[in-house]
């Protein structure tokens, strides 16, 4: 079974059936994300399948997912324009990424939700075995943030900063949801 069979498989067991599949292309890179509904409540559950492909340009070989509860389209193109962007900048990716830019993607984002990036740590919100696609393929999670809270992450780092939303209960999830800070 080769690893993107893997990739669906535990995609599967774990969010259902995608009930929807976008493409995205970056030059040479191709990268598709999938939807699953009914994970969550009134959240779509975005997930990377692709980008396990280039190992050799993240330092690691991962997926990524997304839940969010509104702005479904405008949040998929905003996680497929991160991930290019870290494969293109070659960043060690994993735990503690922050990618910005979010109204560079998407006009008005920030202003409509308050959330300027993309962060991403580990799939605590998911179930532990979640995390790991037979130990070959780790699998990320993202959710967008506010500047304030990007820039305590910039200054306090990601121990701090997941902390700091763990004290809160803030559901992440929540594109709408007020900053911590």
């Amino acid at each position: 079974m080769s690893l993107g069979e893997k990739i669906l498989d535990h995609y599967k067991e774990f969010l259902g059936d995608y009930v929807g599949v976008d493409r995205y292309c970056d030059g040479d890179k191709d990268l598709q994300i999938l939807g699953f509904s009914n994970v969550f409540a009134d959240c779509i559950v975005f997930a990377t399948f692709g980008l396990s492909n280039y190992p050799d340009l993240i330092n690691n070989r991962c997926e990524v997912v997304l839940a969010v509860d509104d702005k479904y389209d405008e949040c998929a193109a905003i996680l497929a324009n991160s991930i290019f962007y870290a494969l293109s900048s070659g960043m060690d990716f994993g735990k503690g990424v922050l990618i910005g830019g979010a109204d560079n993607i998407v006009e008005g984002f920030s202003e409509s939700c308050g959330k300027t990036a993309l962060y991403f740590t580990e799939a605590i919100m998911f179930p532990n075995d979640f995390s790991a696609v037979d130990d070959t393929c780790k699998v990320y999670m993202g959710f967008f943030v506010s500047e304030k809270e990007a820039e305590f992450f910039r200054q306090h780092g990601s121990d701090a900063f997941e902390d700091l939303l763990e004290k809160s209960g803030i559901d992440v999830f929540s594109l709408n949801r007020k900053s911590v800070l």
